[in-house]
């Protein structure tokens, strides 16, 4: 597979918004689910939902303590990665313009003036 179908598959994961909170919480370590659920106002089964997606594509790991089961970023950098992200979205006009990111065939048409 090549890399480009395994870097989109890594953004379609977290491209949500409660993944991205969820990753947003971990960055600050390990968190259980009761308590991702809680902080951000979420049913813990959905939270579960979501957190076993990312488990899946590798994005966090989990430990089982008594009854919680905790979860936290398998690299550190996952943590920068969401930080930086905000900082962008922050600081330069990221898909704010219509609601769209990119027209190509817009983009032709102007590129041909």
């Amino acid at each position: 597979m090549p890399i480009e179908d395994e870097q989109a598959g890594f953004l379609r994961c977290i491209g949500e918004p409660t993944r991205l909170q969820i990753l947003k919480l971990l960055t600050n370590g390990e968190r259980c689910v009761g308590e991702i659920a809680e902080v951000l106002n979420r049913e813990q089964s959905s939270i579960s939902h979501h957190l076993r997606a990312m488990k899946e594509c590798n994005i966090v790991m989990s430990r089982q303590q008594a009854q919680n089961i905790y979860y936290k970023l398998v690299d550190n950098r996952l943590a920068r990665l969401v930080i930086d992200i905000e900082s962008l979205v922050k600081e330069l006009p990221l898909c704010q313009s219509k609601g769209e990111c990119y027209d190509e065939q817009e983009n032709q048409e102007s590129c041909k003036s």
